[in-house]
């Protein structure tokens, strides 16, 4: 193959996963097949691999960022399944709670305990664990010791959540996982974030520990994000995306939403989300898919993004007031 062709070809595809509300990202290494998954749902593995299969590709690493289920309950039966190097979490802040009762912590953990050769696979996800393979490498910059404490301490899992720096040509990632306010004050202040994609924490949801948005906006600042990539469902009863969040970060960035919510017909604040109307006008509609799977093919110099702008914003205008293409509010 020539030298001008070998430039056409991508040298790392990554797949920012639809996958309802929850999260998932696929970073695939050409020269190698090598790939990187960080969080897997629970019923989006056979989909996880499938795309592996189709791009011939060979699980490397796993991340799991931290214990919530729709970022982890996939990662150890996809582990389990495929052959894989290396599997990074914390199990420190896997405890009891409502929603997760000791019989569920105790399966969790087991099913890691499965994972073959176990004993050399399984690895922490702390903050400067890191790791390559071909053309990818990434590092983590949360949770460090101090917040894996402070969320045992406060029973909050997401103030454990780990934030993945992945570097691959042309281009920088940021995967947010579901980070506090408190951990990317403290990313802000001691690291240069600047990249080209940011997977905003929380499935879009305003930083916990942030009630004037001043966080939201320092980050902004730091990473200055082409675009920003938000996975959440359209059923879901959090009321995420916050409008407030996607007002405040299409000033300066694209954003693709994975599927659309009850938030681009109108219905700003959580509770009128959870008003018939608004599930009305979600159950009626053929698709729920807005930007969907959003792929990215990275060259030596340069990347694309599917769905590209103009297809996007077709796909936006199906939508009554999508929230992407509101003005942010006077402050």
């Amino acid at each position: 193959m020539s030298q001008s062709a070998l430039e056409q070809q991508p040298r790392v595809r990554i797949w920012f996963m639809d996958v309802g509300q929850g999260d998932c990202t696929i970073v695939l290494d050409e020269s190698t097949k090598n790939a990187l998954v960080v969080d897997c749902p629970s019923k989006y593995v056979d989909r996880v691999r499938e795309i592996l299969d189709r791009e011939h590709g060979i699980l490397h690493t796993c991340v799991v960022t931290h214990w919530d289920a729709d970022h982890y309950a996939g990662v150890a039966r996809l582990a389990v399944s495929l052959p894989v190097t290396r599997v990074m979490y914390n199990h420190d802040t896997l405890f009891a709670t409502d929603d997760s009762p000791p019989f569920a912590i105790r399966g969790a953990l087991k099913g890691f305990l499965d994972i073959p050769k176990a004993p050399d696979v399984l690895g922490s996800a702390t903050s400067g664990d890191a790791g390559n393979f071909g053309d990818v490498s990434w590092q983590i910059l949360a949770p460090n010791h101090h917040e894996l404490t402070m969320a045992y301490v406060a029973r909050r899992r997401n103030v454990a959540s780990a934030v993945v720096d992945i570097s691959v040509p042309s281009a920088r990632i940021l995967i947010g996982g579901d980070a506090v306010g408190q951990t990317w004050n403290r990313l802000v202040s001691n690291y240069s974030l600047k990249a080209d994609i940011l997977r905003w924490p929380h499935h879009g949801a305003d930083l916990a520990d942030d009630p004037n948005g001043e966080i939201r906006d320092a980050v902004m600042d730091s990473v200055l994000p082409r675009y920003v990539i938000v996975s959440t469902g359209s059923t879901n009863t959090y009321g995420h995306p916050s409008s407030d969040v996607i007002r405040h970060i299409r000033s300066n960035s694209v954003v693709m939403c994975t599927q659309v919510t009850a938030g681009c017909f109108g219905y700003l604040l959580r509770e009128e989300r959870e008003s018939p109307e608004a599930r009305q006008a979600i159950s009626i509609l053929e698709s729920r898919l807005c930007a969907g799977t959003v792929r990215m093919d990275c060259f030596s110099a340069s990347y694309e993004i599917f769905p590209d702008t103009a297809e996007h914003l077709h796909r936006i205008k199906q939508w009554a007031q999508p929230m992407c293409q509101l003005q942010p509010r006077e402050s």
